[in-house]
């Protein structure tokens, strides 16, 4: 090698290798801040699932911040409301990226949303971390930069919920309600499957309309069919308009409901209007014991004292807390492919789930459990157990 090229390879090595330290800015990282691109729905129907969820996000950051933050670096955050509509979360994502220059995305409260930004952050190679929202058809099969199913995906969650159904409540005749649309089908196949490994029977198979106003058809059907158990697996309106048609018809099986559908217990048992039509109710959670959650409500209060902590805080953990643990692991000279190639070998037990968080190169979903809380409309009770996904039943 001539002296000249080879004296000129050593000087760009060293000036590559100084450039984090003198400020350089690229992907969204300086010599002192790296900045993050938050968004959910915090404003409109759907705002109970994002507000408190990404305002804990911001507080992990800023707790990494209070410490210093990572390797020098202290977290720079901007906050947008996506509303839960695409085209907003879109566009959101796109001022992001080309105006604000932010390392990773972070958020995405909403299935369809989330989905649609694939193809975005894959272009642009930009690591999207979804906040909670499944988003089953971006992970399934995984692709490099998106990152979702934190609190689990509807696939996953058809499984478990199913699986809970037969082991702990011992139903050998399943009825099972979804959507009709992608969330009910994704649920609908691993309940399905579930069924069939335990070599149970499908008693009835409802889908249902995610903006119905009258269940009653539905219903009928089903209290001919005579389960052993209800799974049923909707957004909070149908779930009531189902368990008020229930409660009306006199029913008495357990039925067991997606988290999707009680956001909040209290007001759900007010939209029924009628306890004794919850006296045998069940629903999942992703959640750790209240004992756990605790630490992250007395922290939000702290960090927001004129909010009180809804049951949708602690979703807001397990994501921001992997992101702080990959760019601790990744070192000083994290670059977004670096940090990509972090997370995907992470195993992080944010204490806010019933089980760890387990990243790897082949998934993008990465919790998989459930735990299960029984409701009578005024208490309730944690059910011992954590069910899972059967990694057997094959992902779409």
């Amino acid at each position: 090698m001539a002296h000249g090229t080879k004296w000129k390879a050593v000087l760009t090595a060293a000036v590559l290798a100084a450039l984090p330290s003198v400020g350089w800015v690229a992907d969204g990282i300086t010599d002192t801040e790296i900045t993050v691109g938050l968004f959910a729905p915090m404003s409109g129907p759907l705002a109970a699932f994002g507000l408190d969820p990404i305002q804990t996000s911001k507080m992990i950051y800023e707790e990494a911040n209070k410490k210093g933050g990572v390797h020098g670096r202290k977290f720079k955050l901007l906050l947008e409301d996506d509303k839960c509509d695409t085209g907003e979360m879109q566009a959101i994502a796109r001022k992001y990226v080309s105006v604000e220059k932010v390392f990773l995305l972070h958020g995405g409260s909403c299935t369809a949303g989330a989905q649609a930004l694939q193809e975005y952050v894959a272009r642009e190679k930009v690591p999207l971390m979804v906040l909670n929202a499944g988003a089953d058809g971006a992970v399934f099969p995984p692709t490099r930069y998106l990152f979702a199913g934190n609190v689990g995906t509807q696939f996953s969650s058809g499984g478990a919920i199913t699986q809970f159904a037969i082991d702990a409540l011992k139903g050998k005749r399943i009825a099972v309600v979804v959507h009709d649309d992608d969330i009910g089908t994704a649920n609908w196949r691993t309940a399905k499957a579930a069924i069939e490994k335990a070599k149970v029977e499908v008693a009835a198979y409802e889908r249902v309309p995610p903006r119905a106003t009258d269940l009653t058809a539905a219903v009928l059907n089903v209290r001919k069919a005579n389960p052993d158990v209800i799974v049923l697996i909707a957004y909070p309106a149908p779930a009531v308009l189902f368990m008020q048609k229930y409660g009306e018809f006199a029913m008495k099986q357990p039925v067991v409901a997606s988290v999707q559908a009680v956001p909040n217990p209290t007001t759900f048992a007010t939209n029924v209007g009628n306890n004794t039509a919850l006296a045998n109710f069940y629903y999942t959670t992703p959640l750790a014991e209240a004992a756990k959650l605790a630490k992250w409500n007395d922290m939000y209060k702290s960090y927001y004292p004129s909010r009180t902590p809804g049951p949708w805080v602690a979703f807001g953990v397990p994501t921001a807390a992997a992101v702080v643990a990959a760019f601790e692991k990744a070192g000083r000279n994290v670059t977004r492919e670096s940090f990509v190639d972090v997370l995907e070998t992470l195993t992080v037990d944010s204490g806010a789930l019933a089980g760890p968080s387990v990243f790897g190169k082949d998934r993008r979903d990465s919790f998989r459990s459930a735990a299960f809380i029984k409701f009578d409309g005024a208490s309730s009770t944690r059910m011992p157990g954590v069910y899972s996904w059967d990694g057997s039943i094959a992902a779409p």
